[in-house]
């Protein structure tokens, strides 16, 4: 990039500031990451309630620690709650499903290209207001923890599944290519 200055009475310095100013901030080439996650797809209006609250209570503590908001990943959410309604159905709980299928490779099944991926599930049965207790509970184990205040991550996906009385949340992290 070429920069000419000339003509002003500004110093060099003033006139690059001003310069800089005009300049439209950089964005990212391809989709623009909604503001808020999207609540099509998800099994109820009661499930994508609980995604968007895991989603805002995640982005509160990543605030708290000083790290930037986790952006909603639309195509992300949906591996999650496919994977929280594979649980549901077929009666597991592990990051391996039983087939043997790791977080990594459901994403890249799902055409998402990143850099950096993690996963936290959660469960629970009987549970009155699950989607605290699943952020609680993640905060207070050290792996899942780490996940949420990863810095490097910078998007994310929430999926929420329910079978009966019981819950299944998966929550992916990831870092684009």
């Amino acid at each position: 990039m070429a920069l000419a200055l000339a003509g002003c009475e500004l110093t060099p310095v003033e006139q690059l500031e001003q310069l800089v100013e005009r300049i439209p901030p950089v964005t990212r080439i391809g989709r623009e990451p909604p503001a808020e996650p999207a609540d099509e797809g998800a099994q109820s209006a009661a499930a994508a309630a609980m995604e968007a609250l895991v989603y805002e209570q995640i982005n509160e503590i990543r605030q708290q620690e000083g790290l930037n908001p986790l952006q909603p990943n639309g195509p992300l959410a949906e591996v999650a709650r496919r994977y929280s309604q594979r649980m549901a159905e077929e009666d597991f709980f592990d990051h391996v499903s039983p087939t043997g299928d790791m977080p990594a490779q459901r994403v890249s099944g799902a055409n998402i290209a990143y850099s950096m991926v993690g996963e936290n599930l959660f469960t629970s049965t009987n549970a009155p207001d699950p989607a605290p207790l699943a952020v609680q509970s993640w905060m207070d184990s050290p792996g899942h923890r780490e996940n949420i205040v990863r810095s490097g991550f910078t998007e994310t996906g929430v999926g929420v599944w329910q079978r009966g009385n019981t819950y299944y949340f998966t929550q992916l992290f990831l870092r684009p290519l």
